[in-house]
C-alpha cells in the first residue's frame, strides 16, 4: 500500500513527497510529509488506506472528507486543533494536506505516547487544558473526537501548544445524542479509554465519552500504562494515591485523584469539558 499510494502522490503538481515511507498512521490512513511548491513549505498530506478504500469505498471516503472538514473548521477557531490546509482528489481517492509539526527536539516521536509516565503535574495540567480547549472546540461544534489518547496529541515547538488530531473516529450529533450511524466509519479507538457502558453497547459515544478519554489520559501520563489492564478493555480502579512516575513515584496531589474519580469512576452522561476543566484548576502544580 505504501508503494501504490506514494506513486498516487507524486502525480499531484503541487506537491513533492519528500518521505519514502508513511511517517504516520491516523485512523483512516497514512499520513506522508511532503513539499507545497506553491508556497514553498513542508506539509503533512493524509491518504486513505488502501483497505478502507477498496472494502468500504464510498462509506470511508465520507468519512475521510468530513474528518478533514472538521479539521479545517475547528483549526480555525482553536489553535490547539492541527490544522487542515487543502482536500483533493487523486485516482478516485481523497486526500487531505494538513499542517506540519515537526517533532521535538531530542524526541523519538511526534504524539504523547513516547512521555507516557514522563510527564510532571505542572506539564500535565499544561497538556490537558490545551488539549481539552480543542474538545471543547469541538463540542461547541457539535463533534464528538471519539479516539481522544496520549497517541493523537501532539507538541508543536514551533508555537510551544500542544495540539490534537485524527479526527478519523468522529462522530457528528444528530438531535440531542450521537448516532453510530451518522456516517462515521469506526466506532471508535482504544477500548481503554472508553467508559464500560460505551463498550457493552449500553451508551453511545458521547460528549462525555470524550471527558471521560481524557480523565483516562491525565492518569496514564502521570503514572504511565501500568494502570491500563493488561488484557484490555478498561483502566485498573483508581488508587488510593496516583503515582506521579517521572517525580519518582510521588504521590500525585489529592486532587489528582478526586479528579479521575468523578470522571472515571463516576463517569455520568452529563460530564463537560468545563466540569473536567474546573476540577484541572484546582490541581495544585
Amino acid at each position: 500500500m505504501a508503494n501504490a499510494a506514494r506513486q498516487a502522490l507524486e502525480e499531484l503538481y503541487r506537491y513533492n513527497t519528500i518521505s519514502d515511507h508513511p511517517v504516520g498512521q491516523g485512523g483512516c490512513g497514512q499520513v506522508w510529509k511532503c513539499h507545497d511548491l506553491l508556497f514553498d513549505r513542508v506539509v503533512a498530506i493524509k491518504t486513505i488506506s488502501e483497505f478502507l478504500s477498496l472494502s468500504l469505498n464510498d462509506t470511508a471516503r465520507r468519512t475521510f472528507v468530513r474528518e478533514a472538514q472538521a479539521g479545517a473548521r475547528l483549526g480555525r477557531i482553536s489553535r490547539h486543533v492541527v490544522k487542515v490546509i487543502d482536500l483533493g482528489m487523486i485516482r478516485d481517492t481523497p486526500y487531505f494536506v494538513m499542517e506540519w509539526i515537526e517533532r521535538p527536539p531530542g524526541k523519538s516521536k511526534i504524539d504523547l505516547s513516547g512521555d507516557v509516565g514522563a510527564v510532571s503535574v505542572a506539564r500535565m495540567k499544561k497538556i490537558m487544558f490545551e488539549v481539552s480547549d480543542a474538545v471543547a472546540t469541538a463540542h461547541q461544534s457539535g463533534i464528538v473526537h471519539s479516539d481522544i489518547s496520549p497517541w493523537n496529541f501532539l507538541y508543536d515547538p514551533a508555537e510551544k501548544v500542544y495540539k490534537l488530531s485524527d479526527f478519523g473516529l468522529l462522530k457528528i450529533i444528530e438531535e440531542t445524542l450521537v448516532s453510530r450511524g451518522s456516517g462515521s466509519l469506526l466506532v471508535g479507538g482504544r477500548a481503554d479509554f472508553f467508559p464500560q457502558s460505551v463498550r457493552a453497547g449500553a451508551e453511545p459515544i458521547s460528549y462525555a465519552s470524550d471527558v471521560y478519554a481524557l480523565a483516562v489520559t491525565l492518569r496514564v501520563i502521570l503514572e504511565g500504562e501500568g494502570c491500563l489492564s493488561r488484557n484490555g478493555g478498561k483502566i485498573l480502579p483508581t488508587p488510593g494515591v496516583i503515582p506521579v512516575r517521572h517525580e519518582g513515584g510521588r504521590d500525585a496531589p489529592s486532587q489528582v485523584r478526586l479528579l479521575v474519580e468523578r470522571f472515571v469512576d463516576g463517569h455520568g452522561p452529563g460530564d463537560t469539558v468545563i466540569d473536567f476543566q474546573r476540577m484541572l484548576q484546582q490541581i495544585p502544580s
